[in-house]
């Protein structure tokens, strides 16, 4: 058996931007449904946080969900079970208030919500599904952890040790020793695709922040029989770093072209060397007749190098390095780490709005 799973949609990110909605919901429409029917997969986990809003919902982006993600997922005969994100409960502290179970539970019989920890047989293959762990749910979830007789574990976890952005880690979370006895943790919340011991991060399926440049998404298909996890990637990104340098390259071929890649997309030009500044001008309008969203222009003079691959999450780092510093350097602050993570979380939750 092939099941499909997927991490971390947050349809409605970006303040219902209409521009993401279109942006996710072609995503499955091109890359998501078409590998189900290709591999006969009807089942489908998510790992949580579905909708991107706590505590409201905006009614284009529910129609939006319903008539590009459930309706087909129905249509097609796929069963999703779909465990409780951070994002899909009202409170932090507690999963008993979703908007998911109200929006989608009763509508569709294919889809099943798990906001308690359960274990599930799917074809003779056990999984353990746990929802996002909170003050109210911490010693169910212990129990339920060391109780299980399933081999794999999917979760929606916080755990220590494992990047929140790139180059950032997570401290104050669940110890990950805790699920040393699972074969494999498959978890969501993080958007870092990232592997260590027996626990994989599987990411978001898309770029939502320019944090996620240079940064592979997509899904996953584990095949029940192999316990094999096969990685299919979204091709399409939607933020994009250009490094210019005229002293170093002929910008005329550029110019000259229309580029359906930037079409729609976040755009940031770092400026490394400006010898020539018309022909600047020029690429920023090629850009603009292709089509771009947004084009940002980064001047600095202190610009190391013109290659591609520096991370815009480079840029995140330094931001929390910078505040880190400043909270180390106050020593009325007692618990250091505790500020640091709720920092953390509010500069996470504002990359998405």
């Amino acid at each position: 058996m092939k099941i499909a799973i997927v991490a971390d949609t947050h349809f409605g990110a970006r303040n219902d931007s209409q521009l993401f909605l279109d942006y996710f919901t072609d995503f499955f429409k091109d890359t998501f449904f078409p590998t189900l029917k290709r591999y006969d997969i009807d089942t489908v986990i998510h790992c949580g946080d579905l909708l991107d809003r706590r505590k409201y919902v905006n009614f284009n982006t529910l129609q939006c969900v319903r008539e590009k993600f459930m309706e087909p997922l129905k249509e097609m005969g796929v069963s999703v079970h779909c465990i409780l994100g951070n994002h899909d409960t009202f409170y932090k502290n507690t999963n008993d208030l979703n908007s998911i179970r109200e929006l989608f539970c009763e509508k569709y019989s294919n889809f099943y919500l798990y906001d308690k920890p359960e274990t599930i047989n799917l074809d003779g293959f056990d999984i353990a599904l746990l929802p996002w762990v909170n003050k109210e749910n911490t010693k169910e979830s212990m129990e339920f952890i060391s109780e299980t007789k399933a081999q794999w574990l999917v979760g929606h976890l916080e755990l220590d040790g494992y990047e929140v952005l790139r180059g950032i880690k997570y401290d104050g979370g669940m110890d990950p020793s805790i699920f040393k006895r699972f074969e494999q943790v498959l978890s969501g919340h993080f958007h870092c695709k990232q592997k260590k011991d027996n626990i994989m991060y599987l990411g978001c399926p898309y770029q939502i922040t320019f944090s996620d440049v240079n940064d592979s998404k997509g899904f996953w298909i584990l095949d029940t029989d192999t316990r094999e996890i096969d990685f299919v990637r979204n091709d399409r990104s939607l933020f994009h770093n250009l490094y210019y340098d005229d002293s170093k390259k002929d910008y005329q071929d550029f110019i000259s072209k229309r580029h359906p890649k930037y079409k729609d997309a976040y755009v940031k030009i770092y400026v490394v060397n400006k010898e020539k500044p018309y022909i600047l001008d020029r690429v920023i309008d090629s850009l603009y007749n292709s089509g771009v969203y947004d084009l940002t222009i980064v001047e600095e003079e202190d610009i190391i190098s013109s290659d591609e691959t520096l991370q815009s999450s480079d840029v995140c780092k330094s931001t929390l390095e910078l505040i880190y510093e400043e909270i180390d350097n106050v020593e009325e602050i007692e618990d250091k780490s505790k500020v640091k993570n709720l920092i953390q979380e509010l500069y996470m939750e504002s990359l998405t709005v």
